[in-house]
């Protein structure tokens, strides 16, 4: 038999609540440094929540915080016990220690209430799934998420908090003076050295749409950046709405066991077929495996998430990765078309790819990284000459173009010239040359150059590299 659900005292912090109280009745500045931290709705105690909700009422209508003011506009009410709230607030002002340490007291509050929050989402579940009817667990799983989701990300949005410009401009200085004397990278690699001077690699809160057509070799372009970004910065969240984990590590491993040197290549779809590899590759897989052992690179395969899913487990990566000591350095996308969409705007596919874009861009701003996601472009690219990616060819909606800081766009000729029936020599002759170009376009970059790079790129090997010239 199952017992019924337990009865638990909720956390609170009653004494530091009056603690705080007390030191903003002494110095209401100490309100200003607490509220960076801490709301009304986060205080245990019915009336130091009124309490305070009125110290921010009045603090934002200019007016002076006193308890005799207090007591005016709340009224003199008994909290119980013949304690009146007049007296009340006078105790909390004789028993205020300091101001000095308002947001540490505002902190232990906020926290407090976060872990209400999980006991009673808890204790939810345990009373939902033991009244003995049947539930679906993966969808109350979700509705558990999404009520903790708000306390997971509690702590990862510090560097979005409100700042003073004197203080921006401070830091800004700061990592300039790192970066001069080598302690500190410019951003995030792309693995590309002239494309990482174009751009100054991909820098924090930065959305990135990786853009191309069919066959362009975006998920090529994209697991490369993913394995230079892993290998020297940190973790990377690769999200994989299309493939699954299997075929996405045999792309992982046909490019780290790739090497022009070697007489027999080893492509991902021979790393599929098998039979066919020879002991020598197999030792070359083998050392690759030994090599990808090490590498935070964290592949989430499943199909459909929603942007708020994305969201959730991007955060519980960050989590992951500041446990492990290390920062969690870019999330990768592919792609976005595939996030499926809330149903607030269901049927108008350019709201919902407006609602995608600007969700993408909202959450590299609060995790302070970059995403990288990518882009189909329509069909009208087939219908021109030059069929080299253009801003506008951009699919469903003008918004990724508007939320992007920088639009890279991949052409790869060879595509279109394997593809044309009854070359003549001379397509015949550019196609050798182009075999195994890729040419990544810089459409748009918020603060910075537009460009063009050629790379080579070997589409079967999963290979990615700056091209010799």
């Amino acid at each position: 038999m199952m017992s019924a659900t337990p009865a638990v005292t909720p956390p609170s912090a009653i004494e530091t609540e009056q603690a705080l109280l007390g030191a903003i009745l002494i110095n209401p500045e100490a309100l200003d440094r607490a509220r960076d931290h801490v709301v009304a709705a986060a205080f245990y105690n019915d009336a130091h929540r009124q309490i305070f909700q009125v110290m921010c009422d009045r603090r934002d209508a200019g007016d002076a915080i006193d308890w005799k003011l207090l007591k005016a506009v709340l009224g003199d009410v008994d909290l119980g016990s013949g304690v009146s709230l007049g007296s009340y607030l006078a105790k909390l002002v004789s028993e205020a220690i300091t101001v000095v340490g308002a947001p540490g007291y505002a902190r232990m509050i906020a926290e407090a209430a976060r872990m209400r929050t999980v006991l009673d989402t808890a204790l939810a579940a345990v009373a939902r799934m033991t009244d003995g009817s049947v539930h679906d667990p993966a969808g109350y799983a979700t509705h558990m998420i999404e009520a903790l989701d708000e306390v997971a990300s509690s702590r990862l949005a510090e560097h979005a908090r409100r700042v003073t410009l004197g203080h921006s401009v401070t830091s800004v200085l700061a990592r300039v003076d790192q970066v001069r004397q080598g302690h500190a990278p410019r951003g995030v690699p792309y693995g590309l050295p002239k494309l990482d001077g174009y751009t100054l690699g991909m820098r924090p809160s930065q959305f990135i749409v990786l853009a191309g057509r069919p066959g362009m070799g975006k998920t090529t372009v994209a697991l490369h950046i993913a394995l230079t970004a892993a290998r020297r910065s940190g973790a990377v969240g690769f999200f994989s709405l299309e493939m699954g984990a299997e075929e996405l590590s045999e792309r992982v491993l046909a490019a780290t066991a790739y090497d022009p040197r070697e007489p027999e290549l080893i492509t991902y779809r021979a790393i599929a077929e098998a039979r066919g590899l020879s002991p020598d590759a197999m030792s070359r897989l083998q050392e690759a495996e030994r090599a990808c052992a090490g590498i935070p690179l964290w592949i989430e395969p499943q199909a459909a998430l929603t942007l708020a899913q994305i969201a959730a487990r991007a955060r519980q990566m960050r989590m992951r990765a500041e446990r492990q000591g290390i920062p969690l350095a870019a999330i990768i996308i592919d792609h976005i078309g595939l996030i499926r969409p809330s149903k607030r705007y269901q049927g108008n596919r350019v709201q919902e790819m407006t609602e995608i874009s600007s969700g993408l861009k909202g959450l590299a701003k609060e995790l302070g990284i970059p995403i990288v996601g990518l882009s189909q472009l329509n069909r009208e690219v087939e219908k021109r000459q030059d069929k080299r990616p253009q801003l506008a060819d951009l699919r469903e909606s003008g918004s990724i173009e508007q939320d992007a800081d920088v639009v890279l766009g991949l052409y790869r000729d060879a595509y279109y010239l394997e593809h044309k029936a009854d070359r003549t020599d001379v397509e015949e002759d550019r196609l050798a040359r182009c075999l195994n170009e890729l040419e990544i376009e810089i459409l748009k970059q918020r603060s910075g150059p537009t460009s063009r790079i050629t790379c080579f790129c070997d589409v079967a090997c999963n290979v990615l590299a700056e091209a010799a010239r």
